[in-house]
């Protein structure tokens, strides 16, 4: 696939390095840079470029002067502006001097290679227009590559909506090899991680799962350049050891310019080799994969340090109150088990599962002097520890990403009747999941030892549940309970 040619302008060393180096890594440009405007416009007259990013702010002649002699020269050139000098007045302004687009720094990387190969896809289109050809050949091949490139979005769009829907990265692995052979029909596809010298293949269509030796195979090429790669007839096919007769494409997987895994795609339906557009295809298609693997990957270090954050309040809690040690975990327990005889989906099941372990966590907000009071409380004692759902919501509020369990969180202390806090809700107004840990908390306040009471007897316990049936809980889920007791 030919390379992009691209010329960065700009007065700063680190930005010119930065841009340069980011461009060659991804296999797809090559680069060159100029100091300031004038040594830019030397570079224009005497080389072609696909594309110009130039800063506006530099010393001898600034961007806009540069940007206006530079289309003189070559009247087709695309100039895209970085600057970090960002009014609304500059980007008009830009714009109205033919900027192609206009990007402020500090910049995102991701923005500026989409700016690249938009405006380099454009340019190379209105190229492959020849000046001989009449009005209605040119119309003709652009509304046939203008519905091409609609198919593409088409294809990428469906793709990338898939997925977005699968947030392990087990299940993405399974995935992208399908949906590959789907992209470009092909029989064998192989996606495997990188490591130690070897890829692990995760999944594969068409050819064994097993480890393939990285060093003096395909791959090996693949990760040093940090590139994809077409191999040609009569090289050694890595999966199999025996020479290729089909077309073979290689393609990176990378997260912060970093190689962690390869997919190889071969063994094109039509016997075909790749094309240009089905290799952009692909590593378009690639690398949005490989972006949602590394969002995925955040995302799971960011939950379990949230998650052990919490978890750590919770262990607060318990420390302070040796009654109530370990009580959310044996609450969530029975929590899990009266989901399951319910036939509650696993949406709900996974608010049980973490909300239970926090549904006391607003008890870090209630003084000491009333959570270890060995006496009944007053009734102003009360109104105080009855404030912890409201307190435990609101430390899970911010969060986001948790709104079933801080529905579970805040409405585990209301009753069906009505005649509970903090919001008197009644009967189905009551998040199911709430009233499921109603019933599991009283059942473990019940048989657990409190201050100023002994533990009830299991049968007692039950007993009560039973009473308050309708009442203070919901009757079906006591019924529930009460089977998985049995």
């Amino acid at each position: 696939m030919q390379r992009g040619r691209i010329l960065i302008v700009d007065d700063d060393p680190l930005v010119r390095d930065v841009l340069s180096s980011y461009f060659e890594n991804t296999g797809q440009y090559d680069t060159e840079f100029a100091g300031d405007g004038l040594g830019g416009i030397d570079k224009v007259k005497n080389r072609d470029y696909d594309v110009v990013f130039t800063d506006l702010t530099m010393p001898g002649i600034n961007g806009i002067d540069f940007m206006r002699e530079a289309v003189k020269i070559k009247p087709s050139l695309p100039v895209v502006v970085i600057t970090g000098h960002t009014t609304i007045d500059n980007a008009i302004n830009a714009m109205r001097e033919g900027a192609k687009d206009f990007i402020t720094k500090p910049f995102n990387f991701s923005t500026v290679t989409s700016v690249a190969e938009r405006v380099i896809g454009e340019r190379r289109l209105l190229n492959t227009i020849d000046k001989g050809d009449n009005r209605d050949s040119c119309i003709g091949r652009l509304n046939s590559e203008l519905f091409r490139k609609l198919q593409e979005i088409n294809i990428l769009q469906a793709l990338s909506t898939e997925l977005d829907t699968l947030y392990s990265n087990r299940d993405i692995y399974e995935k992208v090899v399908e949906m590959a052979s789907r992209l470009l029909m092909v029989k064998d596809v192989a996606f495997g991680i990188v490591d130690r010298g070897t890829l692990k293949i995760r999944k594969a269509i068409g050819l064994p799962t097993r480890e393939v030796p990285v060093a003096g195979s395909i791959f090996e090429r693949v990760v040093l350049t940090r590139s994809h790669y077409v191999a040609s007839f009569g090289e050694t096919n890595p999966h199999t050891g025996i020479p290729l007769e089909e077309p073979f494409l290689a393609i990176p997987f990378m997260i912060n310019n970093e190689i962690f895994g390869i997919i190889s795609l071969s063994n094109k339906g039509d016997g075909t080799a790749f094309t240009n557009d089905e290799i952009s295809l692909a590593l378009t298609f690639a690398k949005k994969a490989a972006q949602r693997i590394e969002n995925n990957a955040l995302y799971e270090v960011f939950y379990n340090n949230l998650i052990n954050t919490l978890k750590s309040l919770v262990n607060i809690i318990e420390a302070r109150d040796s009654y109530t040690k370990q009580h959310s975990e044996r609450v969530t327990t029975y929590a899990l088990r009266i989901a399951e005889a319910m036939g509650l989906n696993a949406e709900e099941s996974d608010a049980l599962q973490f909300g239970g372990y926090l549904h006391d966590i607003g008890k870090i907000g209630v003084r000491d002097t009333i959570l270890l009071k060995r006496d009944r409380l007053t009734q102003e004692e009360k109104t105080e520890i009855n404030l912890h759902p409201v307190i435990g919501g609101n430390i899970i509020k911010p969060l986001q990403f948790f709104p079933k369990e801080r529905e579970l969180i805040l409405h585990h202390h209301e009753h069906f009747d009505g005649n509970g806090y903090p919001d008197r809700l009644s009967g189905s107004a009551i998040p199911v999941t709430a009233r499921i840990l109603s019933v599991a908390d009283a059942y473990d306040a019940m048989t657990s030892s409190r201050p100023y009471r002994q533990t009830r007897p299991h049968q007692q316990a039950v007993s009560e549940l039973q009473r308050c049936s309708r009442t203070q809980f919901d009757g079906e889920v006591v019924k529930a309970f009460l089977q998985t007791l049995t």
